[in-house]
């Protein structure tokens, strides 16, 4: 009889570290997007892109360092997955609002070539900075997590 509300007081407190477990994962993820996208804001501007590509690549170490360092072992997955996914998603609206740019930008054609420049190179910084905070957190927390 003593060990059923055992059992059940061991499971709920199980429960509750996972809980506190995924909690601080969505803690992690949302900051770490939030600052990421305040880094893009400058890595995506065509002037900036090479000197703000530092500041990227050291974030995204930072962060395959913190995930590996909070122990969200469990999340590293999920943090490649959604941040991939969520990164694909801002791009793709980012390209109909280029498209929907290069429709308004009426009819003069050096107008509409300069735009057309001007949204393919940010489409392109938008893509590197993108595949370069994935494999840099990625490549730490693996090379942290295999030692």
């Amino acid at each position: 009889m003593v060990k059923c509300p055992l059992a059940i007081a061991h499971l709920l407190m199980g429960l509750e570290g996972k809980f506190v477990e995924i909690v601080k994962f969505a803690v992690f993820l949302l900051v770490s997007h939030f600052v990421l996208m305040q880094i893009f804001r400058l890595t995506t501007y065509h002037v900036y892109f090479w000197k703000a590509l530092p500041v990227l690549i050291v974030y995204s170490l930072l962060i395959g360092y913190l995930l590996f360092v909070l122990s969200l072992h469990r999340f590293f997955l999920w943090q490649v997955v959604l941040a991939s996914v969520w990164l694909f998603y801002i791009g793709r609206k980012q390209r109909q609002a280029a498209e929907a740019m290069l429709l308004l930008a009426g009819e003069d054609a050096e107008t509409v070539r300069l735009m057309s420049i001007s949204t393919g190179r940010t489409g392109s910084y938008y893509a590197y900075s993108s595949f370069l905070y994935v494999i840099g957190f990625s490549l730490v927390y693996l090379i942290l997590y295999n030692q």
